[in-house]
């Protein structure tokens, strides 16, 4: 059974909650293919504009797309500048409006990003994504639901996971009114803040998961992750860094001859696996709104 979630302006929404999805048999598969479907938007040589990902950067390009969306050139509210960008990622505390100047502008020297002049008013220029970046967008949604469609086949997510973008809009739409639920589960997981924050930490992490580092008896050395460096665009150091950060807050540990291996700690996979719960929860609810959305408006043109 599901239970709803009340959106403001909307009202009740039903949608598979954090509770059911972590409860679900499926769900350790689910898990598996969250991570290696996520680890692939997140490489350097996917992400946009070459950064490595963080919960700022990540959140940035999705508004973008919603902005760009929910444009109503008749409501000036809706016009997708830089001001109402920085308004609303400030809104979920992850990135400063330093660094959204910085990775704007690498997005319209890399070709995501395209400033145009609005119509109504040639002073204002507005933020319109490129295809280089939808289809970027919707790998990045398709991935959400990989981890769904193995919990819930029946029917199924086809729409996102065949990349369709008349659905990537009816979803980028829908999701502006789902932000204040999305931020209240990121901050709900707080243990994890740190690693969504940092530049390519959590998917640094979830790459050790994927190479079996939750089994006590893995042999994965730290050289290991610290070759994952260039994949996800950032230092050796940096690596070692997330590491050691980790390793104080009791998400891994280290054992064998001279504590050479790594183990990810019963305690990070319970923490990592709520906020996949949390995340798929919001995903379903997004994907609820697009439905939603997208039969009002057929009705609205028939």
């Amino acid at each position: 059974m599901t239970t709803g979630s009340i959106i403001r302006g909307i009202g009740v929404v039903e949608h598979a909650t954090p509770e059911q999805i972590l409860a679900h048999p499926e769900f350790p598969t689910a898990r598996r293919v969250y991570v290696s479907e996520h680890a692939k938007v997140y490489e350097a040589a996917m992400f946009p504009a070459q950064f490595g990902a963080d919960a700022g950067r990540v959140t940035t390009l999705a508004i973008i797309v919603c902005q760009h969306a929910g444009y109503d050139p008749a409501d000036r509210a809706s016009w997708p500048t830089l001001s109402y960008l920085k308004d609303t990622v400030a809104r979920f505390g992850f990135a400063s409006p330093r660094l959204i100047d910085s990775f704007v502008a690498r997005l319209v020297q890399t070709g995501y990003l395209e400033l145009r002049q609005q119509p109504e008013d040639n002073r204002v220029r507005l933020l319109c994504p490129t295809e280089r970046l939808l289809a970027w967008d919707r790998e990045w949604m398709a991935a959400h639901y990989a981890a769904l469609d193995v919990l819930y086949p029946e029917p199924g997510f086809a729409p996102p996971r065949q990349r369709d973008p008349a659905f990537q809009a009816a979803h980028a739409r829908s999701a502006i009114a789902a932000f204040d639920a999305i931020i209240a589960m990121m901050w709900s997981n707080l243990e994890i803040i740190f690693f969504l924050s940092s530049t390519s930490a959590l998917i640094i992490l979830l790459s050790l998961f994927e190479m079996g580092g939750s089994d006590p008896e893995s042999r994965i050395r730290e050289a290991d992750l610290v070759q994952l460096a260039p994949r996800f665009a950032v230092s050796r150091s940096h690596v070692r860094n997330i590491l050691a950060v980790a390793q104080e807050r009791n998400f891994i540990v280290r054992a064998g001859p001279r504590n050479a291996y790594i183990h990810l700690t019963p305690h990070w996979i319970a923490a990592f696996d709520r906020f996949i719960a949390g995340s798929l929860a919001q995903s379903d609810l997004t994907y609820r709104l697009a439905l939603r959305h997208r039969a009002e408006q057929a009705c609205s043109e028939a």
